[in-house]
């Protein structure tokens, strides 16, 4: 702290007003200080006290300050004997007293002016000044929320529910914030502008009518006596942890009458999404004019009409929809009746319309309906023999005129209400005609292979709903991985449903200390116990998995008849999967019963295979505490051969699999010494409850590459207290740095890079760049293509930079598995990996070497060992396993317990060989010996209740979060980093935390509490420069915002200050400037003159073509938009599948790339996992779409192993003297020609190239199609070119 010597001044101040918090006392301070001229300040107000400080960074300014509006001394003492003082500063009507403060500043706050004083001073002056976004404020006389229709064919709003509100309407800095107090009570309304989609303005009244994507966020504020409030709103809750809350989260706001017939709020809000604000007209015009400069709102003038005829209420005509739809229940279809009911739940059809529409289907119906699928149904319990299991697909021609297909795409047809679109594009005929144009195109054909595609054998398609705070949405079907459960009854999916539990926009509900969710909880504790009533089905809570509890997602279902007549509901599906009477603790018993509910993309039959099972002891210590090979158990060469041919591709080197088995789950390694078809389970710990479902082993995942190593901000500050060089993790960053900045300067890096981070695998998008750049073609002259490179290039440096994800070439992430021979001595390892699959360095490791092991999250200083790697003689048994570390069986205590708790049921864990790091690492420390924690125990059996209960407990209280970020604060505040007394009791409540979703124990939470509280933080930490994608390709940073005085209210959380961290992490995190590398390296702009990227490529096939005589593409043009539409459509459902926000899509880069886009730069864990399943989603329908160009099956793509092969690729026949393609294309003596693939492709490209249709509300022109029709081209023409 020398550079602080000297420095800084702090200010205390008493009488200051007590409803004053930091920002608004700040506000009020701020024209004195700035008429002095002083800068690089920051104040704080003692909460529950009239009293304060001001801390100045500049001793001179402090000393200024005092020297105006310091206290003076004047004659006289008060009673208490004290010299009298006069006030020289007065705000609000009080007289403030300032004096110097006997306590020093606070270094870490000092250090975070500094920090703020040098980002100020270097800020790039080429960079645009930054935007004004000051509040508008507007008094606010009323507020309403309703829905648009077109009563006598004018559009027109209609208020469903009115209050008497009187308060202001405050348009911040992102957010639209509304105070007003209806029958006496506080009330407060939060509108993202990312949720407003339009801004209507009318004079008469002046008002503000906003057409919202979303549900507000409602809150009662502390204006009163909070417990009082949430009896008056029959809120239950007790003061317990109140005393920080500043607002408390409702479901909706309050009814404006205490009569029973008056609509509750409740009732209509997710369909109702139309709020108008009724504004006092003084200054409206002006006030307008301001806000109208804020480029996130759209604004349209339209004054809507007072007084018309036919005006229709939403919880009238809710309430006879839903009788309608449920009378329907068994007869019409329900994956029918899903979408219909989402059609109007979702708020994209008024009620009384679709019930008119299920009217007409109705008496259209001339036969018996059909699940849905090219088959037919009898009658039985529920509605048809499998109640209607079809997720959709194309109806029988002799049922109704309508498959759940056709229905669903009305969601991308079906534009917001609005005074420029016609009533009639809501009327009934015209969605009867728009639902027959719908159907004709899934009965021509083009999509049904698709949906089969899309429901290849490891997906299955789910009905989904996603819970908010003030609603449900239902959503789907969607692809889903299969699980034991579903893989059971795969003519009943229909009857199953995910559950996700998520804020308005689909992201988790974040824990902050001022705001109480308790009403939250209550409202999905009643969803979990009282079910979903879709369309007639009840679903009800049926269990979840481990990793789902941490989602906050789980598994409903509805009762079923199943195929062999057995009627199937909760208790029998939960008795199937195994006994779990004797587990008496609820989230113990949830996680059990969970283990049916893992993915589980591949099966084997064992009774099928004449599997012998064999049940072998655990190995463990001397004294018989420590369990040595925990979780894993064996399998012989001759099963491991049979799995391998029901695996896919690329898979026959895999010898250790994660696997679910009845009630045992854990891993399977190869045992080369087992004779026989012969699997080997270890009972204790791999068996977890008792099973009779043993014919299929399930595999969750294998084995069959090596893991890059990727270090992150945890291992990294571990690394460095044992003693890793600084220089040695700058070498590493810098390596990755300057190859990230290099991918966009040759081609020749970006094909590379696109290969390795297998872009648009499907596609083969490296080689498109390339067969561009052969062809003298520069891809940059086209934004879509420019726009997929700079995505991936910009997360990669992003994760670099924010979340510090540097690779280790020297270094590698394997699964666990037990040494069964006794080779190994204590504290040995052996790792073996394929070297032609990894990605890191092309050297291999030394046979016999110290390496650094450990395993993520790692908190505390022991959760990283250095141990020796020893590599057994050839012919040895541990010779025949590959990707995988081997841990010895000898010794005191089993290593993966050391390094973070970990066990040997599947955990991952990373080694480094590298000698500079692993020769520096001087100091080693102790790992971790918890304690065992007890689990919960009730006495008696668990219900279905206990785990809900629990479920919701864990939402409300899970705390992992909180702790490992105060960890990673404390370890670079303190002096002895991860060694730091603190930060190794939140190491020991960071594993209490993560066994609380098995144990049911939660941390204690005092102890938190009393840990070092500090609103400082590292800028490492600092958020990320937000970044948006604009058009649907182009990625921009966002202006830098000027930070507003009068947003105090915008952020719910705390405002955090951000000082220069002096450790490794801050200097890492500051040798990259990620603005400057996006413009100088990333963003490559060229002139766009001249022909297009498409013109250019057409006009080379065309000339190609001339040496193959006529080829008629014209003629293939009507088929080529028939494929084009169906692509897009599939691309707007992927878009939709696997958004968060359930009324957003994502963009087509987004699904092009396999990657969500996060505007903060990092992930989330939710879209982490979303971007896995976009990009097998993608691959899917890219496959299926070449498959129709080129007129032949085609196989999905399996990973390159040498990337800088250019003949290594699906399309092998590409390249001239290749291998034939795929297909039956034989080698004649001349150039041969499959013209109708040929000429369709090149009709496609044409088709590709023009303008696509936009999608109902989610405006935008899909590109991506055009990239898959120039391959297909490309590659037929070469075909037939070179006859191969």
């Amino acid at each position: 702290m020398e550079e602080l010597h000297g420095k800084g001044v702090e200010v205390f101040i008493t009488q200051v007003p007590d409803h004053l918090t930091d920002q608004s006392l700040k506000r009020s301070l701020n024209p004195f200080i700035a008429k002095l001229g002083l800068t690089d300040w920051t104040c704080q107000k003692f909460r529950g006290q009239r009293s304060g400080l001001i801390t100045f960074l500049h001793l001179s300014h402090g000393e200024k300050f005092l020297s105006v509006h310091g206290e003076l001394a004047i004659p006289g003492f008060n009673p208490m004997g004290q010299q009298r003082k006069r006030p020289r500063l007065h705000f609000l009507g009080a007289g403030i007293f300032c004096r110097k403060s006997r306590s020093s500043p606070d270094p870490f706050l000092l250090r975070s002016l500094m920090n703020a004083a040098e980002e100020r001073e270097k800020k790039d002056q080429s960079q645009p000044p930054p935007a004004s976004d000051k509040t508008v404020s507007f008094q606010l006389d009323g507020l309403s929320c309703g829905h648009y229709e077109y009563p006598d064919g004018q559009f027109a709003y209609t208020a469903d529910i009115e209050w008497p509100a009187q308060g202001t309407a405050k348009f911040g800095r992102d957010t639209l914030i509304i105070n007003y107090t209806c029958l006496q009570i506080p009330l407060r309304v939060e509108i993202p502008y990312r949720a407003i989609y339009q801004v209507f303005v009318s004079a008469r009244p002046t008002s503000l009518v906003l057409t919202l994507w979303e549900s507000p966020r409602f809150f009662l504020t502390t204006g009163q006596d909070l417990i009082s409030l949430m009896s008056q709103l029959g809120v239950s809750g007790t003061s317990s942890g109140m005393n920080n809350v500043t607002k408390f989260r409702l479901s909706h706001l309050s009814k404006t009458d205490k009569t029973d017939n008056s609509t509750s709020h409740d009732e209509i809000l997710g369909q109702s999404l139309v709020y108008r604000l009724k504004i006092s007209p003084q200054d409206f015009e002006s006030r307008l004019q301001r806000l109208r400069e804020k480029e996130n709102l759209k604004f349209s003038y339209y004054e809507f009409p007072s007084t018309l005829t036919g005006r229709t209420y939403m919880a009238d005509e809710l309430k006879v929809f839903h009788r309608l739809i449920t009378q329907c229940y068994g007869i019409v279809p329900f994956d029918v009746l899903f979408q219909l009911h989402g059609l109007v739940h979702n708020g994209f059809l008024l009620p009384q319309t679709v019930g008119a529409l299920i009217d007409r289907l109705r008496k259209t119906a001339s036969m018996p309906f059909t699940d849905g699928y090219l088959r037919s149904t009898t009658n039985g319990t529920n509605g048809t023999k499998n109640g209607g299991h079809g997720i959709y697909g194309v109806m029988n021609a002799s049922s109704i005129p309508f498959s759940a297909g056709a229905i669903k795409k009305l969601f991308s047809q079906i534009s917001f209400p609005a005074p420029d679109v016609e009533a009639t594009m809501f009327s009934l005929d015209e969605i009867w005609s728009c639902l027959e144009t719908n159907e004709k195109e899934i009965r021509y054909g083009t999509t049904k292979d698709l949906m089969s595609e899309r429901v290849h054998q490891n997906l299955i398609m789910v009905y989904k709903v996603q819970v908010t705070p003030t609603k449900f949405t239902l959503l789907g079907p969607e692809p889903e991985a299969k699980n034991r459960v579903l893989k059971k009854f795969p003519n009943h999916t229909g009857h199953f449903l995910r559950v996700q539990f998520c804020e308005e926009d689909g992201q988790d509900l974040f824990f902050n200390a001022k705001v109480s969710l308790n009403q939250i909880w209550s409202r999905f504790k009643n969803f979990l116990l009282n079910g979903v009533l879709i369309a007639g089905r009840r679903y009800e809570f049926l269990g979840f998995s481990h990793s789902s509890l941490r989602a906050h997602s789980a598994w409903f279902m509805a009762p079923f008849v199943d195929d062999n007549g057995k009627a199937q509901n909760y208790s029998s599906v939960i008795q199937d999967l195994g006994k779990f009477d004797e587990i008496h603790c609820p989230p113990r018993c949830a996680a059990r019963i969970g283990q049916a509910f893992s993915e589980t993309p591949f099966s084997i039959d064992l009774q099928k295979l004449g599997v012998q099972v064999q049940y072998i002891p655990d190995v463990k210590s001397s004294d018989g505490s420590r369990v040595f090979s925990d979780g894993v158990g064996t399998l012989s060469r001759s099963l491991l051969k049979d799995i391998h041919a029901a695996l896919p591709l690329n898979r026959d080197t895999t010898t250790c699999f994660q696997i679910r088995w009845g009630g045992a789950k854990g891993m399977l390694s190869l045992d080369s010494t087992i004779k026989g078809t012969v699997m080997r389970i270890r009972p204790e710990s791999m068996i977890k409850f008792v099973s009779e479902d043993l014919r299929y082993l399930e595999i969750c995942d294998m084995g069959n590459k090596p893991i890059p190593l990727v270090l992150n901000r945890q291992l990294i500050k571990i690394l460095e207290d044992m003693g890793v060089k600084e220089k040695w993790f700058m070498k590493i960053q810098s390596h990755e740095l300057e190859r990230l900045r290099m991918i966009t300067a040759h081609v020749h890096n970006t094909i590379i890079f696109l290969r390795k981070q297998k872009v648009a695998e499907q596609v083969n998008f490296s080689k498109f760049i390339r067969r561009l750049h052969k062809l003298d073609i520069d891809y940059r002259k086209d934004s879509f293509l420019c726009s997929v490179v700079e995505n991936v290039v910009l997360r990669e440096v992003r994760l670099l930079k924010h979340k510090a994800r540097i690779p280790v070439e020297k270094g590698v992430t394997l699964f666990g598995v037990v040494d069964e021979y006794g080779f190994l001595e204590e504290d040995e390892i052996y790792f073996t990996f394929e070297k032609k699959k990894f990605a890191g360095s092309r050297q291999s490791p030394r046979l016999n070497q110290p390496v650094l092991i450990s395993r993520s999250p790692a908190l505390h200083p022991g959760d990283i060992q250095m141990k020796f790697s020893r590599t057994p003689p050839p012919n040895h048994p541990l010779r025949a396993l590959s990707n995988c570390v081997v841990f010895s069986q000898k010794g005191e205590r089993d290593l993966p317990s050391q390094l973070s708790g970990g066990d040997l049921d599947g955990d991952i864990y990373n080694i480094i060989w590298d000698d500079e790091a692993v020769k520096s690492a001087m100091r080693q420390f102790n790992p971790a010996d918890y304690p065992r924690v007890p689990p919960l125990n009730i006495g008696r059996a668990v219900t279905r209740e206990d785990m809900t209960n629990f479920f919701v407990e864990f939402m409300a209280t899970d705390q992992l979060g909180v702790i490992a970020v105060k960890h990673m604060i404390l370890a670079d505040m303190k002096d002895f980093g991860t060694q730091d007394p603190e930060c190794l009791q939140l190491a020991e409540m960071h594993s209490t935390g993560v066994d609380y979703s098995k144990s049911g124990i939660p941390i204690d939470t005092d102890k938190l509490r009393k840990l070092t509280r500090t609103r400082y933080r590292p800028d490492f930490m600092a958020p990320a420069p937000p970044a948006k994608i604009i058009d649907r390709t182009e990625i921009v940073f966002e202006a830098p915002t000027a930070p507003s005085l009068e947003d105090d209210d915008d952020d719910a959380g705390p405002n955090y200050q951000y000082y220069k961290s002096i450790k490794v992490l801050g200097k890492l995190y500051r040798a990259i400037d990620e603005k400057k590398i996006w413009i100088e390296d990333i963003h490559q702009t060229v002139r766009q003159r001249g022909s297009s990227v498409w013109d250019e490529l057409l006009m080379h096939i065309k000339g190609q073509c001339r040496k193959l005589g006529r080829v008629n593409w014209q003629a293939s043009q009507a088929e080529a938009s028939r494929i084009r539409q169906a692509y897009d459509d599939a691309i707007w459902s992927a878009s939709m599948d696997h958004s968060d926000n359930a009324t957003k899509n994502l963009t087509e880069v987004e699904v092009f790339t396999g990657c969500i886009f996060n505007k903060s730069g990092v992930q989330t864990k939710r879209q982490r996992d979303r971007s896995v399943r976009l990009k097998d989603d993608f691959d899917r329908i890219a496959k299926w779409t070449e498959s129709l160009i080129r007129k032949k099956n085609i196989e999905l793509r399996e990973d390159d192993f040498d990337e800088d092969n250019d003949n290594n690729d699906p399309y092998v026949d590409t390249y001239i003297g290749g291998s034939p393609a795929s297909g039956s294309v034989s080698k004649n003596d001349g150039p041969s020609l499959d013209a109708s693939a040929l000429e369709l492709s090149i009709a496609c490209l044409h088709v590709g190239a023009a303008k696509s249709t936009n999608f109902g509300r989610n405006e935008g022109d899909f590109q991506s199609f055009k990239v898959i029709a120039a391959q297909c081209a490309l590659t037929e023409l070469e075909i037939a070119l070179t006859g191969w």
